[in-house]
Formats: structure tokens, C-alpha cells, sequence
């Protein structure tokens, strides 16, 4: 619910309980008119006067003063109330509903201050009116139950349950809004958290997720004496294909690798895209290094299956480095690292292979660079 709706639903209700009281005020004139009571006219005089000086309620209203006009009415019925207490039956008048009534109305509208100086107001009046006839000041006669009381006080009870259904809708509909907001607030959420940890191209996991999926699997895994691998996979001559084809070829081919590669997979393990057309299989749970070998294997066929491209047809094909924990360590970025380079061990060998990570190749090229 936008703070727009909130305002015009407020002035709905506003204006609803206006013409409620309006018609109530009206009603009761007319009743006390013809009813055979004392100080009848008198009373629809007076409640004559304060249907007109409600009238500017409905005014500020239209101008959307929402504010200013509903203290106008509160303060107005308030004193219209405590007057006929005063006048008429004091603590056993019938008007003395009408407290409760302004007091929900105050609430429905959200007036927290207006609310409690209405009911400070009212306290202090209902103790006044007490005093006074306990010190002899005023006498108000007990009120008997005739059938112009049973009317007022039905009209009354009337108007307090309709404000009372006003603000139970109002309330029911606040919840609904909340509710929704959060679901919407959850799923934005969702999708923060969906583009933050995935590649937008091959929704696939990238480095971030990666990294905490290896700190939440490695550990359990050689705690068992089972061993974990990192594949780096990088796409042989992709380059190619982007000038020939065009991205959208290019885009494609990641698509299908990217399936390929998912689909080669146990669901413990996982596949990430960490750039361009390189990819990275987080695996474990291998007891031999067969196993692991066997696994990349399987991603080298997966990817050279032929893809077509409109008339055409074309296969990739691509080269996997690999290292192993703990063989190799157990630092995330150090076997990363160690996979990279064996991956272009894998190239060296003329592609479309597969390389265990060999610390002594390093040592030899680092020695020769040397």
C-alpha cells in the first residue's frame, strides 16, 4: 500500500464517519422533536447546531486536510457529548457512549496525540461529574430505561460498531499490504543475492560462490580421507568462434557448455563460470585419482558433442587443468592457482586434454626463465 492509498483511504473514512454522524445527529433531532421529553426542542437546537458546525469537516477534508479536519470533528463530538452529560443524566446518560466512539475514531485515523488528550480530557470530565454529585454541587437523576434511550443507545452502538468494522477492514487490508511487501521485499532479495553469486549469461555460480561451496565441502571430505579436485576448463580457440559466428553464436556455445558440463556432474558437485569462457568443477569425495580422471574424461566428450548453429554445424572442444587436495594443498586460491597452470599443461599437449597439476614442471619452467 503506497502512502497515496493510505492517505485517500483515510479521507474515505473520514468522510464516511462525517455523514454518520451527520445522519446520526439529524435522526436524534428529529426524534427528540417529536418525542414528548423534557427540554426536547432544546436538545434538537443543540443537536442541530453541531450537524452545522461539522459542516467545515467536510470541507477541510476535500481540500485534504485531513488532519485539521478530523480534530475539528473529535473536539466538536466531545463537546457535544460532555455537554449532555452535564445537562441531562450526568454518569448514566446514554450519550456517554459516545466517548468510546470518538476515542475508536481517534485511533482509526491514527491521531495518537489527539487521542490521548481526548481521553485525558474525558477521564477528568467523568471524575468532575462524579465529584459534583457527590458534593451536593449538581444532581443528575438516574436515567430510566424507556424506549428513547434504547433508540440512542442503539444508534450509538450502531456508529461505535461501524467504526469498529471500518478499522478491522482497514487493519486486514494493512496486514495484506505487509505481507506482500515482504514477499516482494524476500524476492528482490533473492535477486540481489541470484546476480551477486551467479553469472548472468549461463546462470551458473561464479567465484564468490564457488569459493564458500569449497570451504563448506573440502573440509568434510578429507576429514573421511577422500580426496577434492579443481578442474579449470578453459574453451580451446573461442575467439575464433565470436569473429566467424558473431557474440550470439559466442553467447550460445557458453549456454551449452555450461549445460554440458552441469549435466557430467553429481549433484554434490558444482560448476562455475569465473570469466570469459573459462570454467571451474568443484568435485569430491574421489578415492583414487582415476576417479577424478575419469570425471574429466567425461567433461572433454560433453563439450566436444557438435552444436548447431543454424545451417552449421560446430564442435568445441577444450583443455582442463587439474589439481587435488589434499595432494596439491587445501587453499582455495592456491589449487585455483595450480589448476590454471595445469590447464595450460593440457594446451601444450595440443588441446582437447586433460593435465594433473606437476609441481616439477613449474620448478623446471621457473629455473629455465631463471
Amino acid at each position: 500500500m503506497t502512502i497515496e492509498e493510505f492517505e485517500r483511504k483515510r479521507k474515505r473514512r473520514l468522510l464516511q464517519v462525517f455523514w454518520l454522524t451527520e445522519l446520526f445527529l439529524l435522526i436524534e433531532a428529529v426524534h427528540r422533536l417529536y418525542a414528548n421529553v423534557e427540554l426536547g426542542l432544546a436538545l434538537s437546537l443543540a443537536l442541530l447546531l453541531s450537524a452545522l458546525l461539522l459542516s467545515p469537516v467536510w470541507f477541510l477534508a476535500r481540500q485534504d486536510a485531513l488532519k485539521l479536519a478530523t480534530r475539528w470533528l473529535l473536539t466538536v463530538l466531545t463537546l457535544l457529548v460532555t455537554a449532555l452529560l452535564w445537562v441531562f443524566s450526568g454518569l448514566s446518560d446514554e450519550a456517554l457512549l459516545g466517548y468510546p466512539c470518538i476515542l475508536v475514531f481517534a485511533a482509526l485515523m491514527g491521531l495518537r496525540r489527539t487521542f490521548l488528550w481526548l481521553t485525558a480530557f474525558m477521564l477528568v470530565n467523568l471524575l468532575l461529574i462524579g465529584l459534583s454529585n457527590e458534593l451536593g454541587w449538581v444532581q443528575h437523576p438516574p436515567l430510566r430505561s424507556t424506549i428513547d434511550s434504547g433508540v440512542v443507545l442503539a444508534l450509538i452502538l450502531a456508529m461505535l460498531a461501524s467504526s469498529v468494522w471500518l478499522m478491522i477492514g482497514d487493519l486486514t487490508q494493512l496486514v495484506q499490504a505487509l505481507r506482500e511487501e515482504n514477499l516482494r521485499v524476500h524476492q528482490s532479495q533473492q535477486q540481489i543475492r541470484q546476480l551477486i553469486n551467479h553469472d548472468s549469461l549461463t546462470l551458473l555460480p561464479n567465484r564468490v560462490l564457488a569459493r564458500e561451496r569449497w570451504e563448506q565441502s573440502v573440509q568434510p571430505c578429507l576429514q573421511s580421507g577422500l580426496h577434492a579436485a579443481v578442474l579449470f576448463i578453459d574453451l580451446d580457440n573461442f575467439k575464433q568462434v565470436n569473429d566467424s559466428l558473431g557474440h550470439h553464436a559466442g553467447d550460445k556455445l557458453l549456454q551449452s557448455v555450461a549445460s554440458r558440463l552441469r549435466s557430467q556432474l553429481r549433484d554434490a558437485d558444482l560448476v562455475c563460470r569465473i570469466s570469459g569462457d573459462e570454467f571451474l568443477v568443484l568435485a569430491a569425495g574421489f578415492r583414487h585419482q582415476a576417479e577424478v580422471q575419469q570425471l574429466a574424461e567425461k567433461l572433454l566428450a560433453a563439450v566436444a558433442a557438435p552444436l548447431d548453429f543454424g545451417d552449421a554445424s560446430f564442435s568445441a572442444t577444450c583443455s582442463i587443468g587439474i589439481a587435488t587436495a589434499p595432494n596439491d594443498g587445501t587453499d582455495y586460491e592456491a589449487l585455483c592457482q595450480k589448476a590454471d597452470s595445469a590447464m595450460y599443461q593440457a594446451k601444450a599437449m595440443g588441446r582437447n586434454h586433460w593435465a594433473f597439476f606437476d609441481a616439477s614442471l613449474v620448478a623446471h619452467k621457473t629455473a629455465t626463465a631463471r
